[in-house]
C-alpha cells in the first residue's frame, strides 16, 4: 500500500518555467516514482494539430533539473533533443503500445497495402505507415469539444529520465528536506515546432506532480535511519558546431571539422550519443507546417564520418567511422534497440520514398541518423573529428536546393556518467565516480 501525493507547481509561468516544491510529508519517505502530468500544449485558436511524431509533448521542455535547496542533484539538458532519442530506444511494439498514448509522439510503424503481380507486371503498393491506429499525437483546437482538450497532455515519468530518481528505490526527506522538481521551457520559436501548424497560437498546460509516500510510519523510519546515499548514472550534455558550407552549385565539397568537446573532463563515461541538429528553418517548415520530426531529430548528411579521440587514442579504427548501416549497427549495439524504420537514417531515397512510405511519413527520411561512441573510461581530453559531403544548389540554383546537407549543424553530445550522493553531518556531497 502507498498514499498518492498530488501537488501543482508552486510557480508556473506559461512559456518560461514551472517547479515543484516537494513537502516532507505525513511519514518523510517518498518513492521514487514520480510522475508529471499534463506536460503539453493549449492551442488557442481554432482548428486542430498534431504534435511532433518524434518527441510528442515533450518538446516543449528544455531542461529539467531536481535540486535539494540550491544544490543540484541532477538534470537533463536540451531535453527537447534528448527525449527524442529516449523515445527511439524502444521497440516498434512499446511505441505503438504504450508511448503513443503516454507521449503522444508517432512512433512505430506497420506495412500497409499489396503489391500487385497481375498481368505479367509488377507495381510497389506496399508502404510503411504509421497509421496503425491513425491516433495518438492530436493536438486539440479551441474550438474543439470540451471533453477532448484535456488529451493535449501528456505523462512524464520523471525516474525514465533523471538517474537520481531511478537508482533511488525510495526518497528520504530527511535527507532531502527542500526537494525541488523545475522545468524550464524551450524559448517559444521551439515550442512552436512542437506542433505541425506554424500559425497555431500555443500556452504551455499547468502540470501537476504525483508521487507515492510511505504510509507506515515505523517503516518510514526504518528507511530514513538506514539510508546511505545512492550511486546513480547521470546525462552529461555538450554542443559543437559544423558550420554551413558554401559548395558552388552542382559540387560537392569535403568539408572536415574538429573541436575539443570539454564537457565531459574528468567524469568516467560510459558511452556517448551524437545528434545533428539542423540549424535553417527553411529544411524542417514548408508551407506554414514543420515536418514531422522537425529540429529534433539527427539530420542524415552526405559521406558522414566522424571519429573519436579519447585521451590521445583513436576509439574506432582507421580515420573515421562512416557508413549509415555501420554506424546504425554500433548506434544498436551501444544504446540497444531502436524503433529506426527503413530510410531514417539515409541521406536520400530515389523519388523521395514515393516508393516505400506513406505520404505522411515520408518526411522523415534521413531525420534519424545518430552516432554511437562507446568509451567506458575517464575523460582527460575528448577530440571528435567530422567530415561531410557538402552538397551545393542543383541544376535549378534554387537557394533551398540540398540546403540540409550544407548547413551549420549543432552537434549535440550526450554523455552518461556515473554520480553519487552521500548525506554527511554537514549536508550532501555530490560527487563523480
Amino acid at each position: 500500500m502507498s498514499s498518492l501525493t498530488y501537488l501543482d507547481p508552486s510557480f508556473d509561468s506559461s512559456g518560461l518555467r514551472a517547479e515543484f516544491r516537494v513537502p516532507i510529508g505525513a511519514s518523510g519517505i517518498y518513492k521514487n516514482d514520480f510522475r508529471i502530468l499534463n506536460v503539453g500544449v493549449q492551442k488557442t485558436n481554432n482548428g486542430n494539430s498534431v504534435y511532433n511524431k518524434l518527441t510528442g509533448g515533450y518538446g516543449i521542455i528544455r531542461t529539467i533539473e531536481i535540486f535539494n535547496g540550491s544544490q543540484l542533484l541532477d538534470q537533463v539538458q536540451e531535453f527537447n533533443i534528448y527525449s527524442g532519442i529516449k523515445n527511439l530506444l524502444n521497440s516498434n511494439h512499446d511505441n505503438m503500445s504504450v508511448n503513443r498514448p503516454l507521449r503522444h509522439n508517432k512512433l512505430g510503424y506497420v506495412a500497409i497495402g499489396d503489391d500487385d503481380v497481375s498481368d505479367g507486371a509488377y507495381a510497389a503498393g506496399v508502404f510503411i505507415s504509421d497509421k496503425a491506429p491513425d491516433t495518438g499525437n492530436v493536438v486539440y483546437g479551441n474550438d474543439a469539444a470540451a471533453v477532448n482538450k484535456p488529451e493535449n497532455g501528456t505523462w512524464l515519468d520523471l525516474s525514465d529520465c533523471l538517474g537520481f530518481l531511478r537508482s533511488s528505490p525510495y526518497i528520504p526527506m530527511n535527507v532531502y528536506a527542500d526537494l525541488r522538481i523545475v522545468i524550464t521551457y524551450s524559448r517559444s520559436a521551439q515550442i512552436g515546432y512542437t506542433v505541425r501548424d506554424q500559425a497555431a497560437t500555443l500556452s504551455t498546460l499547468r502540470p501537476l506532480l504525483v508521487c507515492e509516500s510511505e504510509p507506515d510510519v515505523d517503516i518510514a523510519e526504518k528507511l530514513m535511519a538506514s539510508y546511505q546515499g545512492v550511486s546513480f548514472e547521470s546525462v552529461e550534455h555538450d554542443v559543437i558546431v559544423l558550420p554551413s558550407n558554401a559548395a558552388a552549385q552542382d559540387t560537392v565539397i569535403t568539408q572536415d571539422g574538429s573541436a575539443l568537446v570539454k564537457g565531459f573532463n574528468n567524469k568516467y563515461i560510459s558511452k556517448i550519443i551524437l545528434v545533428h541538429t539542423p540549424t535553417v528553418a527553411t529544411t524542417w517548415v514548408t508551407g506554414g507546417n514543420a515536418s514531422s520530426f522537425a529540429n529534433n531529430g539527427s539530420v542524415a548528411q552526405l559521406d558522414w564520418k566522424y571519429q573519436a579521440r579519447i585521451n590521445g587514442q583513436n576509439v574506432f579504427p582507421g580515420s573515421f567511422k562512416e557508413g549509415s548501416m555501420r554506424r546504425l549497427g554500433c548506434l544498436t549495439d551501444i544504446w540497444g534497440d531502436q524503433n529506426v524504420t527503413f530510410g531514417q537514417n539515409w541521406t536520400g531515397a530515389s523519388g523521395g520514398g514515393d516508393k516505400f512510405m506513406e505520404a505522411d511519413v515520408r518526411d522523415t527520411i534521413g531525420q534519424a541518423s545518430y552516432d554511437a561512441i562507446r568509451l567506458d573510461d575517464i575523460v582527460s581530453e575528448f577530440k571528435l573529428s567530422l567530415q561531410r559531403g557538402a552538397v551545393g544548389k542543383g541544376p535549378g540554383g534554387n537557394a533551398t536546393d540540398n540546403e540540409n546537407l550544407r548547413q551549420q549543424l549543432n552537434i549535440n553530445i550526450y554523455g552518461i556518467s556515473r554520480k553519487q550522493i552521500i548525506p554527511t553531518d554537514t549536508g550532501l556531497v555530490i560527487r563523480y565516480v
